[in-house]
C-alpha cells in the first residue's frame, strides 16, 4: 500500500527544465566555459557543486553564479498545468506529499508551492543520485521506503528511490525519456493518480 509520494521540482512538477539548462550555460560561460546542453541535460538533479565540479575546479562560485541566473527567470516560470489540481485531489485521500529537490532553500522560498514538506540541498550533506535526501523525507513521512512512491523526470531521481526500495516512476513530459531504474513511466503528472489506484489495488494498469 503506497501512503507517502515523494516528488523531485525542477523538470517534474515546475516546467523549468530549459530554464535551468540556460542559467548553467550562463553560469559556465562566465567563467570561460562552453558547455552545450545536451551535456548539460542529464546531470539536472545533480547538487549545483557536483555539476559544476565536473568542468570547472571553481564549483562553488559557478553553483553560486548559476543559482543567481536561475532566480531572475523563477518568478516567470510555471507549474506544470496539472499540478495543482493533482496535488489536490491527493490530499483528499490522506496520502503524504513532500518534495525532494537538490535546489537551495533560497530558490524553493522563492515559490509558492504546491506541497508544504520539503527537503532542499541545504537539508543533507550529500545529495542525489545519493540516498540521504530521500531516507530524510521518508523518516519525516513515518512511513517504510516500500510504501513511497517516488516520482522525478531523471535518473538522478531514480537511482536512489530504486536503491531504498521505493516504487520510482519517471516523469517524462514527452521527452521520451527511458530509465534502467523506474518501475513505471507516466506522462503527465495527473498520471499519478490512476497509478496510485492500481498500486492500491483498485484498478489494473500496464507495468512499465
Amino acid at each position: 500500500m503506497i501512503r507517502g509520494i515523494i516528488f523531485d521540482l525542477d523538470g517534474t512538477l515546475l516546467d523549468s527544465l530549459e530554464e535551468r539548462i540556460s542559467a548553467w550555460q550562463q553560469a559556465f560561460i562566465k567563467f570561460g566555459v562552453d558547455v552545450d546542453r545536451k551535456t548539460i541535460r542529464p546531470l539536472i538533479g545533480l547538487p549545483g557543486k557536483d555539476l559544476a565540479g565536473r568542468f570547472h575546479e571553481r564549483k562553488d562560485e559557478i553553483d553560486s553564479t548559476e543559482e543567481m541566473y536561475f532566480g531572475e527567470v523563477l518568478p516567470q516560470i510555471p507549474f506544470f498545468p496539472d499540478v495543482e489540481i493533482t496535488m489536490r485531489k491527493l490530499r483528499e485521500t490522506g496520502i503524504r506529499l513532500f518534495i525532494v529537490t537538490s535546489s537551495s532553500r533560497k530558490t524553493v522560498n522563492m515559490l509558492s508551492l504546491p506541497v508544504k514538506d520539503v527537503v532542499t540541498i541545504d537539508d543533507v550533506s550529500h545529495g542525489k543520485p545519493g540516498t540521504e535526501p530521500y531516507e530524510k523525507a521518508i523518516a519525516l513521512m513515518d512511513l517504510a521506503p516500500a510504501s513511497v512512491m517516488v516520482a522525478g523526470d531523471s535518473e538522478n531521481d531514480m537511482i536512489p528511490a530504486r536503491k531504498l526500495g521505493c516504487i520510482s516512476v519517471l516523469v517524462r513530459h514527452a521527452h521520451g525519456s527511458t530509465s534502467h531504474y523506474a518501475d513505471y513511466y507516466i506522462d503527465e503528472i495527473a498520471e499519478i493518480i490512476p497509478l496510485l489506484n492500481h498500486l492500491n489495488g483498485k484498478t489494473k494498469i500496464r507495468k512499465r
